[in-house]
């Protein structure tokens, strides 16, 4: 007996030789006699047609397969994790009440031991840890007690540029088990397997580029203090006090990480200052000064190379603009001030009163609050500052450097011209 794809074949060339037909009556007057038996010939095998189809569309065609998918992900071509919302689009696209998606985990030693298992099964998703094992249904793992896959089932590799990257395993509805190789579900099931194996691609991609991009942001961090003794652990302190201001202003996920990385390099533009200057136990000439000012600047066009972040990028350029538009280097003023700038530039400011330096005694944390409150709206952003204010003193307090035990000399270096609140919350 013909398969359904034999008959639709069959169907089309009907339906094409139909239109002919009907064509040429329309174009020679003497044929008008054929109009109403090829319409009414044309409508039977319409019909005839979506009787058919009907199993097919029931689960989707590929586009409505492929809308499903991509509406299940935060993003189009997403780094973004595969998770429930994925498993139920899969499970309506292919009409199934079982999806499972195994990602395997890499030890330290590279040998593939257990992996995780998202399983969405009767409507319930979990998440389950499990042995990686081969056995004869190649589903790549070993079913954990009180979990039974129906059967049959049907298992997709997940290939990416390393290798597999997961398995999908699906149960099939027991009128598929006989059908061919080409049928629907099987087309709809290698859609699946190709957009999550881009999907997974991109994830490991994505946290390949977070690794190294973490090691430069380390080796950047190291490579400044090196060069400017006064500033050790300064990168590192502001970057907890920003995370501190950033998650009291509501912000978690990526833009955190953002403020984070971004207050972590802020300074990273002193690389290109000459020692003698970041060094210079004396007043800064204005040259000198000049040279300073442009830290922010050079640090933007260091990491332009490898960010693809706008927040981390405005971050360093940014952070020594004042809310009233005296700072520098663009003279923003107010919301024109990127909001990771802000932070920043608050936290900066608050490790600077707190640290010993050449110029100046460490204030507490205390009195360095009051001095960033004293400059809200005139220098600092006036909610930063409030967001600042509701962190418990005591983390502000854990992170910040202790007191020194004697006495530090102080020596007369200036390092700004008239800042508008007091100098030392203007940090170079």
């Amino acid at each position: 007996m013909p398969s359904e794809r034999e008959w639709l074949r069959r169907l089309a060339l009907i339906q094409c030789a139909l239109g002919v037909l009907l064509c040429l009556s329309i174009r020679f007057p003497q044929l008008d006699g054929l109009k109403q038996p090829v319409g009414v010939a044309g409508a039977t095998v319409g019909l005839c047609a979506a009787a058919i189809f009907k199993p097919v569309s029931r689960k989707g065609d590929a586009k409505r397969a492929f809308k499903l998918l991509v509406d299940a992900a935060d993003h189009l071509a997403g780094a973004a994790p595969l998770g429930e919302a994925d498993l139920r689009a899969a499970a309506s696209m292919l009409g199934v009440d079982t999806v499972g998606l195994l990602v395997p985990q890499r030890s330290s030693s590279t040998r593939l031991a257990s992996g995780e298992l998202r399983l969405l099964q009767r409507g319930a998703y979990r998440t389950l840890s499990v042995p990686l094992a081969d056995d004869d249904e190649s589903l790549g793992f070993a079913e954990p007690p009180g979990v039974r896959l129906p059967r049959p089932l049907a298992v997709k590799s997940l290939l990416g540029q390393a290798g597999e990257l997961g398995r999908i395993v699906v149960s099939r509805p027991a009128e598929e088990v006989d059908a061919e190789p080409a049928a629907p579900s099987e087309s709809l099931l290698a859609l699946l397997g190709a957009w999550w194996s881009m999907r997974l691609d991109n994830r490991r991609l994505a946290a390949n580029a977070e690794a190294r991009l973490l090691d430069i942001v380390e080796s950047l961090i190291t490579s400044v203090e090196a060069k400017d003794p006064y500033t050790s652990g300064h990168s590192k302190r502001v970057c907890k006090y920003s995370e501190l201001i950033a998650q009291s202003l509501g912000m978690t996920g990526r833009a955190l990480e953002e403020v984070a990385i971004g207050a972590a390099l802020h300074d990273v533009g002193k690389l290109g200052i000459p020692e003698h200057v970041l060094r210079k136990p004396a007043k800064l000439d204005d040259d000198e000064w000049a040279q300073v000012k442009e830290h922010p600047k050079v640090g933007a066009r260091i990491i332009d190379s490898f960010n693809q972040s706008y927040a981390v990028l405005h971050a360093i350029q940014h952070h020594h603009e004042h809310w009233n538009g005296n700072g520098y280097p663009g003279r923003l003023a107010g919301e024109a001030i990127p909001l990771s700038a802000r932070i920043v530039g608050v936290a900066d400011a608050l490790d600077a009163m707190t640290s010993a330096r050449s110029y100046q005694r460490n204030r507490t944390v205390t009195d360095a609050l009051e001095e960033l409150r004293r400059s809200a709206g005139r220098q600092f952003d006036p909610v930063v500052v409030d967001a600042i204010e509701r962190i418990p003193l005591a983390h502000l307090q854990a992170i910040a450097p202790p007191p020194p035990s004697e006495p530090i000399p102080l020596v007369t270096r200036t390092l700004h011209p008239a800042p508008v609140a007091a100098p030392i919350a203007v940090p170079a």
